[in-house]
């Protein structure tokens, strides 16, 4: 007789599900691994889209559960090729000047000390878009984008803060998903928060009450502890209870400790008021 073989689920999969958990989330997080040489053998596990597709677009699809794998053929937008390294360009003088004559900025001035902040990435061949869990140890991503509620995001960072990470960035309402949620986590090594931007809300339809969280993929383990080590004391007992049946068994970091989700251990009543430090 013999036995089937478990197969266990990658580490991406159980944080995709303690995310998805502890947020919660209402789409799937999306990991971003960015190759910067062509590999061996097959490019990518993942499918080239048919037609060129925006980038951000793509994050958005891949919320649902499409995947990914674009060279700079494969997107159909100016921007995000140069931010994320697969062309070079971005601080050109004629490319900055086209913010100016569009309109995004008052002057020249004004648009070269916006501009040289933003995050861009250097030398990549391609990049992979699609569900974090979709990943594996052996082919992990480089950051996990998330869409989120105010509420949420603020949970993530509160998380981040818990294992002494602080979240600095300054959105400028540009470049939301392609620089802000992906360039800088990975230049930087932090957890970028991002209020999106015109462009990618038209294209790839985020809701008015989201934003996107950028996190490097290093500091996922230290988000997830973060996440399960506050949930007693600020969350209120009725999102404890959605988080208690939401939890799935045996996910890493997807299900806390019983006396986490007790019930009036928050230090917030689900009235608002402040409940007494005992």
């Amino acid at each position: 007789m013999t036995t089937e073989r478990r197969i266990e689920p990658s580490a991406y999969t159980r944080y995709a599900d303690a995310l998805r958990t502890a947020l919660p989330l209402q789409s799937s997080p999306v990991g971003v691994r960015i190759l910067t040489e062509s590999p061996a053998g097959p490019p990518s596990a993942f499918p080239r889209p048919a037609h060129p597709i925006h980038y951000c677009a793509a994050v958005m699809r891949a919320t649902q559960g499409e995947c990914f794998a674009l060279t700079l053929s494969d997107i159909g937008c100016d921007t995000a090729p140069r931010t994320l390294g697969l062309e070079t360009g971005f601080y050109d003088d004629d490319f900055i000047e086209s913010y100016v004559t569009g309109g995004l900025y008052a002057d020249r001035l004004r648009a070269d000390l916006v501009l040289a902040g933003v995050s861009i990435i250097e030398g990549t061949s391609m990049v992979e878009v699609a569900p974090l869990g979709a990943f594996t140890e052996a082919h992990p991503p480089d950051v996990a984008i998330m869409a989120l509620t105010p509420y949420a995001a603020m949970r993530l960072v509160q998380a981040a803060a818990y294992r002494g990470h602080r979240v600095r960035n300054e959105p400028i309402g540009m470049h939301g998903i392609c620089s802000e949620c992906t360039a800088r986590p990975i230049v930087s090594g932090e957890v970028s928060v991002s209020l999106l931007c015109s462009g990618t809300r038209h294209v790839a339809e985020w809701s008015e009450a989201e934003l996107a969280v950028g996190v490097p993929s290093a500091l996922l383990p230290e988000i997830v502890d973060g996440l399960w080590e506050s949930v007693s004391r600020f969350e209120s007992d009725s999102r404890k209870s959605a988080i208690a049946r939401s939890c799935r068994s045996g996910a890493l970091g997807s299900a806390p400790s019983t006396d986490a989700l007790k019930p009036g251990t928050s230090y917030f009543s689900d009235t608002g008021r402040l409940s007494r430090h005992t």
